[in-house]
């Protein structure tokens, strides 16, 4: 989680926990931290918060505005991968300001993930 998500992480939080999901996993202090996934050298990836619902897991990742588009759409290709092999989906939270951002990556890089407002 980087230290500009952090401040958002608590509302996406509330807005799993309000959708139902269960086996809550985030780097926030309350809960478990999610698995971390690392190829070789490269630092490791984390994504902000897993759930569980019914028999699939879930990703949440916080998305912000950044210059570094590439390494964006790569952390968000491997967590959309990991939600489909698991049966669930990749959530994009995007909090105001970062969403058409956010849809613009997604469209434009034909990732599978749904962006959410929050």
């Amino acid at each position: 989680m980087t230290t500009n998500s952090s401040e958002y992480i608590e509302k996406a939080i509330e807005f799993v926990q309000s959708k139902g999901y269960s086996e809550i996993k985030s780097s926030h202090d309350d809960f478990a931290d999610p698995t971390s996934f690392s190829s070789g050298e490269e630092k490791s990836l984390s994504p902000d918060i897993t759930a569980m619902k019914g028999n699939s897991k879930n990703y949440f990742q916080i998305a912000l505005k950044n210059e570094d588009e590439t390494s964006t759409v790569s952390k968000w290709k491997l967590f959309a991968t990991l939600a489909q092999m698991k049966n669930g989906k990749l959530y994009l939270l995007a909090p105001r300001g970062h969403k058409s951002f956010t849809d613009k990556l997604v469209k434009n890089y034909g990732l599978n993930a749904t962006v959410v407002s929050i």
